[in-house]
């Protein structure tokens, strides 16, 4: 990349693509030097939320690279390209949940076999003042500092930056190639809490049918669960509301072992965009 392109290149697109680099060198993954000998069915799946640097800093000196710089499509097709990988390459917002969303996508892309490796995660870097002003006069963030989770004096949330990257393969093909696997995802899944007082609130009852969906998928019982990373933004509506779900469907049962649960959100921030992948 050159200087010309990387300054109009957003910092989270930078990031996205060492990371990437990163992770493939944490797993032990290598490419063949011959592009005839490698397998080039791997996909990308990063979630992002905000536009900044493209809003305010590539804006005003907008060039040939600000198309490219800018849209979030680029970020994951940066990597496929960088690559020379040809499978699927997805950009998704949903959020908060952007990195989870991704990931989800990516293990339905292995399930259909649309790729044989993937690498996912997501983005969050803060480089504008407009989001923190409107999410400041939303009520959205704490006027005390940092995220309260589960405290009585819990009042809002303090943004953070973050960029996090997994690579993802089907077990029996992990095995089989004799990768090092770190974690296996037994269940994903999404919903949407249609049925809240607001758009920005969550739904209880929509919440807990999630987990019960989870469970089923992943052929577990709720005393399986011996901890629970919490999204505990640091809220008092949504901490309660999602303490509640959780409660109704994993703690109102017969445990042997208590149930723990836990947010890193009051060491690190919010990471919006990549706060689910920051702790998976």
């Amino acid at each position: 990349m050159s200087p010309r392109e990387a300054a109009q290149t957003d910092p989270g697109q930078r990031l996205l693509l060492m990371s990437t680099y990163e992770a493939l060198e944490m797993a032990g993954y290598t490419q063949e030097h011959d592009l005839k000998d490698r397998d080039p069915n791997v996909g990308t799946y990063f979630g992002q939320t905000i536009d900044d640097w493209k809003e305010y800093n590539a804006a005003e000196n907008v060039d040939m690279y600000y198309v490219t710089g800018g849209i979030r499509a680029f970020s994951a097709g940066r990597v496929n390209y960088h690559f020379k990988w040809e499978g699927p390459s997805y950009s998704v917002d949903s959020a908060c949940s952007s990195s989870l969303l991704a990931v989800q996508l990516a293990c339905s892309s292995l399930r259909a076999r649309e790729c044989n490796m993937a690498v996912s995660g997501g983005s969050n870097i803060l480089t504008g003042c407009n989001m923190f002003s409107g999410l400041s006069r939303g009520s959205f963030l704490s006027p005390t500092g940092s995220c309260k989770t589960f405290d009585a004096e819990a009042d809002g949330y303090c943004r953070g930056e973050g960029v996090g990257v997994i690579v993802l393969k089907r077990l029996e093909d992990a095995v089989a190639n004799r990768d090092n696997v770190l974690a296996v995802i037994k269940a994903v899944a999404t919903n949407h809490s249609a049925q809240a007082i607001s758009i920005t609130h969550p739904h209880v009852e929509t919440q807990a049918k999630l987990f019960r969906e989870v469970l089923v998928q992943a052929s577990m019982e709720p005393e399986d669960i011996d901890y629970v990373e919490m999204h505990g933004t640091g809220t008092q509506a949504g901490d309660a509301a999602e303490s509640k779900s959780m409660m109704d469907v994993l703690a109102k049962v017969p445990r042997s072992r208590p149930l723990i649960i836990g947010s890193i959100k009051p060491n690190i921030g919010h990471g919006e965009a990549v706060s689910n992948i920051a702790i998976s």
